[in-house]
């Protein structure tokens, strides 16, 4: 009986490590993934690196190993999703500028925020919002908080911001009546991509009319079972849907990323870190 105890005791120890040393791995090791849409509002293909979720991590020194990945792909655009930066006990940044300084000087870069860059406006890091926001756009960064850009005639890219209370734990309400259109302006001739951090309100993105609707914040699901189920969001939602993929709702497309950073829970378990490549294709009118 008690070898049969120090085996099971044995064979206890040795699944914990194998499973540290697999959530290490994924922690500090990223995929590419590629996704393709086609819309009929798409005058010109583009090619799209989209980051999300970063929390000052580094794959290599420098993140040589991202930027080396995303010019293998020779995007024609970057969008940021939001939390590259840490912000909970401390200021996490040392990684995250010295990356942008050298991705925006190759590529057109567009940032919206997370819920990490807002926290930012509480001014207790010695790096305040403004501050931030004003570094991005000195190295040529389209930062945009409630705020449109027009890439050329026929596409629009759209950052909005979350309220403090939409990243409540546990929080599954939709979106107050009016939200994302007292915000932005959408105009529904274009193809419009919609940066949102949470994809918790798929619905309410797909009812204001874009096209393409991009998120993160979820981390992929932390643990996700081989059904695209994530464990337990970083907002304390178990067994969710929406941690990763690509959702289609009516006429709208969400993209989730699983992204490439965690913060307070630093596990990743069949849940890889993403780099996402998403491809956009002109569609023939019918």
């Amino acid at each position: 009986m008690k070898n049969i105890f120090s085996k099971i005791i044995g064979l206890g120890a040795v699944g914990s490590i194998s499973l540290l040393l697999r959530s290490f791995y994924e922690r500090k090791n990223f995929k590419t993934v590629q996704y393709s849409i086609g819309s009929e509002k798409i005058e010109s293909e583009k090619k799209i690196v989209f980051l999300t979720d970063l929390h000052n991590n580094s794959f290599g020194k420098n993140n040589e190993k991202l930027l080396a990945a995303i010019e293998d792909i020779s995007p024609d655009l970057v969008l940021i999703g939001g939390d590259m930066i840490t912000v909970k006990s401390r200021l996490g940044i040392e990684n995250v500028l010295p990356l942008l300084k050298r991705l925006s000087s190759k590529y057109k870069c567009i940032y919206a925020n997370g819920n990490h860059e807002q926290r930012l406006s509480e001014n207790k890091f010695g790096l305040n919002y403004r501050q931030y926001k004003q570094i991005m756009e000195d190295m040529g960064i389209v930062y945009l908080s409630n705020k449109s850009y027009d890439l050329d005639d026929n596409m629009c890219v759209h950052g909005l911001d979350l309220e403090r209370k939409y990243y409540l734990r546990r929080f599954k309400k939709p979106l107050d009546p009016g939200y994302i259109n007292k915000r932005i302006s959408i105009d529904e001739s274009k193809f419009n991509i919609l940066l949102a951090h949470s994809p918790l309100f798929v619905k309410d993105y797909a009812d204001s009319h874009v096209d393409l609707a991009l998120a993160g914040h979820f981390h992929g699901g932390t643990i996700r079972f081989p059904c695209g189920v994530g464990v337990m969001t970083p907002q304390f939602h178990f067994f969710n849907r929406l941690v990763v993929g690509m959702k289609k709702v009516g006429n709208m497309v969400q993209i989730i990323g699983a992204g490439l950073g965690t913060h307070s829970i630093n596990i990743r378990l069949n849940d890889m870190s993403e780099l996402i490549v998403i491809n956009l294709k002109c569609r023939n009118k019918s």
